[in-house]
C-alpha cells in the first residue's frame, strides 16, 4: 500500500510540471502568448506578454475542447475563452475579458 502512494504522488508531481510549447505574435508584434504544457492528458496554459513590463495569466484550457483567441482593439487586448457547447466542431465564445495594456504596464505584473 505504501508503495502505490509513493507511486501515486510520482506521477502526479510528473503530471503537474509545466513545459514549454510554443509562443505566439499578437497585435503586430507587440505582445505575445506563451502556451505551456501543464498536464499530459491535454491541458494547456497561457500568458500574455509584453516581454518587459507584464505577464498575465489568462487561463487552462483542455486541447480536444476548449481554446483561447487574443485579439486587439485600439489601446486594449481582447481574450475570449472558446468552447465547443454543443455537437457541431464550432467553437463559441463563452467568456470575454478585455484589458487596458497601458493599464497592465503600468502595474509591471508578472505572474
Amino acid at each position: 500500500m505504501r508503495n502505490y502512494f509513493l507511486l501515486l504522488t510520482i506521477l502526479l508531481c510528473i503530471g503537474c510540471s509545466k513545459v514549454y510549447k510554443r509562443t505566439s505574435k499578437v497585435c503586430d508584434d507587440k505582445l505575445y502568448f506563451e502556451v505551456f504544457n501543464v498536464n499530459p492528458a491535454g491541458v494547456d496554459e497561457g500568458y500574455l506578454t509584453d516581454s518587459l513590463n507584464f505577464r498575465l495569466y489568462v487561463g487552462k484550457w483542455d486541447n480536444e475542447h476548449e481554446n483561447f483567441h487574443l485579439m486587439c482593439d485600439g489601446d486594449s487586448v481582447i481574450i475570449e475563452k472558446l468552447d465547443r457547447v454543443d455537437t457541431t466542431s464550432f467553437l463559441k465564445a463563452i467568456e470575454t475579458k478585455k484589458y487596458s495594456l497601458k493599464e497592465l504596464k503600468s502595474k509591471r505584473k508578472f505572474e
